[in-house]
């Protein structure tokens, strides 16, 4: 067995990624670290006792290079006898409509195209193919644009319960190295040197300068940091996850469920519980919440419901996206969400 793929197998096993008799969907985009990714899923399926199929999705972003890139695909998928998918998504109209960069907008298609194939296949798993040297770059990216703890840990081998990354530990110097004992052919991606995009220029420009000025092995160094980071985020998620069911209220028999501005509480922590803890527990507490809720925790809202929590007096403390409210009464933080209110119609108007 090649020393990648003795490293897949590691990585698989002692992050339980993939299960016996089940299907993983792997993202192929024809370029060397998801090829790289789909051979040796492939020499261990028969081990691991899993089956694979491969997606490719085009992005509609470099037409010249797409047809060329979806018939390498197929043409390794019927020679390791893999059967794939292939999909378009139209990411500048997306972009567009959106708001959002290219780089973002492709992303977000190409999972849910990945979502989509895996439910009507019932695949549980999505592998793609994000190397080390992707944690590094990622890491750098979130320092950048300013990130908590959590950020920092980087991206996780298992991440939503469905997406994995077996390649984590492995670098993309090792990657071109099994490319070319396995004789395998791949594509290059021109996007991938576009220096309008923030990634490529963090791999391209910022990176080599850090290794060349500071620090050699900087990349080996961003892939510990994150993951201790990881193993800490993982046993302080585990500590709020008990305090969070321990400060929530036991449903009374028969009692009507609270109300704040005449709307129904969704989410209570008990005051007594929450302002025990140290900060960074009380962050994390409100980060379920307003999971919970389906909102994204932001930084200013934690730290707007973190000063109401601790301020005396009672009465709502915040109003948040979606129509919720948040208040406090003498013993509970409280969240609620208010029903849409109809929109006034303009004088004039029919």
């Amino acid at each position: 067995m090649h020393p990648l793929e003795k490293k897949v197998k590691k990585s698989i096993i002692r992050h339980d990624l993939v299960g016996r008799g089940e299907l993983v969907l792997v993202g192929v985009s024809a370029g060397p670290d998801s090829l790289a990714l789909l051979h040796a899923l492939h020499a261990l399926a028969e081990p691991l006792g899993f089956s694979l199929l491969a997606v490719y999705v085009d992005h509609g972003l470099r037409p010249a290079e797409t047809e060329a890139e979806r018939q390498l695909v197929m043409a390794v998928g019927e020679r390791l006898a893999i059967p794939w998918r292939c999909g378009r998504v139209a990411t500048r109209e997306y972009a567009r409509r959106r708001g959002l960069s290219l780089e973002h907008a492709a992303r977000d298609l190409r999972y849910a195209f990945f979502s989509e194939v895996a439910t009507a296949t019932g695949a549980r798993r999505i592998a793609v193919a994000h190397t080390a040297d992707d944690q590094a770059e990622e890491l750098l990216l979130r320092l950048l644009r300013g990130t908590a703890r959590g950020g920092l840990s980087g991206m996780a081998p298992l991440a939503r319960g469905r997406i994995i990354r077996p390649l984590l530990a492995v670098g993309k110097a090792e990657v071109l190295t099994y490319l070319e004992q396995r004789g395998i052919s791949y594509a290059e991606d021109s996007s991938n040197r576009d220096l309008r995009f923030v990634r490529n220029r963090v791999r391209l420009e910022l990176l080599p300068w850090l290794e060349r000025r500071f620090n050699p092995n900087l990349r080996e160094t961003l892939c510990r940091t994150a993951l201790v980071l990881q193993e800490e985020e993982e046993l302080l998620d585990s500590l709020a996850a008990g305090i969070y069911r321990q400060a929530q209220p036991q449903p009374a028999s028969g009692a009507a469920a609270p109300l704040v501005n005449g709307a129904p509480v969704e989410v209570a922590l008990a005051l007594e519980v929450f302002n025990s803890q140290p900060r960074a527990l009380r962050r994390r507490l409100l980060e379920k919440a307003l999971l919970a809720l389906a909102l994204q925790p932001a930084g200013r809202q934690i730290e707007q419901l973190l000063r109401g929590a601790a301020k005396g007096g009672q009465g709502v403390i915040a109003h948040l996206a979606a129509g919720v409210v948040v208040s406090k009464d003498s013993r509970w933080l409280l969240f609620a969400r208010e029903a849409p209110r109809p929109r006034r119609r303009r004088p004039g108007r029919r």
